[in-house]
């Protein structure tokens, strides 16, 4: 089982010697210890629901997964899929930055 805050930690380490305007959604198999990004989202899309789909595309069956992607200048969204369904959290770019 993979949580919320290691992925985050994860992302944040992926997003920190780059630019992360040009973040794009990745998607983390637990079980299979794969990523995965995804590019040409168009701008104005709602990115949510095209990661959401595309990450559920690339499961096998009813796999765990957890995919992150860009929700403004300085956060990131990660939604979970697992046994129980879903879960979701908003967190900054930079650790220290509180998120609502």
């Amino acid at each position: 089982m993979a949580s919320l805050e290691t992925f985050a930690t994860i992302t944040r380490n992926v997003v920190a010697d780059g630019e992360f305007v040009e973040f794009l959604p990745t998607v983390l198999y637990p079980e299979r210890r794969q990523l995965a990004a995804l590019e040409g989202i168009p701008a104005g899309a709602d990115t949510e629901s095209i990661a959401v789909e595309w990450a559920t595309e690339g499961a096998l069956g009813k796999e765990e997964f957890l995919v992150a992607f860009r929700v403004s200048d300085s956060e990131f969204k990660i939604v979970r899929r697992f046994a129980e369904g879903f879960e979701a959290g908003i967190f900054n770019v930079k650790p220290n930055e509180i998120s609502d």
